[in-house]
């Protein structure tokens, strides 16, 4: 009796071993099928998924204008000599229509086809160009305004160009400048250009036309 009782405890032991065995494979299989599926199908899912980094790399088009837009050029701004209009202080680049001009002398003035308005023409730069006051007076003319009303001398003042770098060229710039009533007689008259000097002004060679420019001897 004790013999058969160990040869059963025996076979007990052994289907108690198989059935542990069998129970450690069932769970080592579970936990790979689990695996598998929170993995997925052998890929890597950070690299399907975008990250913030690279969604903001490509910002969307935008309607809005760059800020690199430059300014366009004081010179680009004024309109052609021949096509503005003949009011006192508007300027223009080139010269008028009858006009002739100079490539020695820094500035000149000749009447306009218009009654009572000059046309006072600077030569220089294109990026920075000299202007004339719009009103022209007797006397007051000249580097110390030593010039007297008396003496019947019409005094144009000129102003200066802005400091910067400017462009080595010699383009003219005509400006329209207003004269008392008593200058514009059809006689000659003597005509300060700034505290650059004086020059004899000739009168038109008839109504309605520009008159000779009077340049300045450089």
């Amino acid at each position: 009796m004790r013999i058969r009782r160990m040869q059963q405890s025996g076979s007990t032991a052994r289907a108690l071993a198989a059935a542990l065995g069998l129970g450690v494979t069932a769970a080592l299989a579970l936990s790979g099928c689990a695996q598998s599926d929170v993995g997925g199908s052998g890929g890597d899912s950070s690299a399907t998924a975008p990250s913030d980094e690279q969604s903001d790399a490509s910002p969307s088009p935008t309607d809005e204008p760059s800020d690199d837009a430059s300014e366009p050029a004081d010179e680009d701004r004024l309109p052609d000599a021949a096509e503005m209009e003949t009011t006192p202080g508007t300027s223009g680049r080139g010269l008028p229509p009858g006009l002739e001009g100079s490539t020695e002398s820094t500035v000149g003035v000749a009447w306009s086809p218009e009654a009572g308005l000059l046309y006072v023409v600077t030569n220089g730069s294109s990026s920075c160009p000299t202007f004339a006051e719009p009103e022209a007076t007797f006397g007051a003319g000249g580097k110390d305004g030593g010039v007297a009303a008396a003496d019947g001398v019409l005094a144009v003042q000129l102003v200066p160009a802005d400091d910067g770098i400017c462009t080595m060229d010699f383009v003219p710039t005509t400006t329209v400048v207003e004269v008392p009533a008593e200058a514009d007689t059809g006689a000659e008259i003597p005509v300060m250009l700034g505290d650059k000097g004086k020059v004899q002004l000739q009168p038109r060679p008839a109504e309605g036309e520009p008159g000779p420019v009077a340049w300045l001897d450089s």
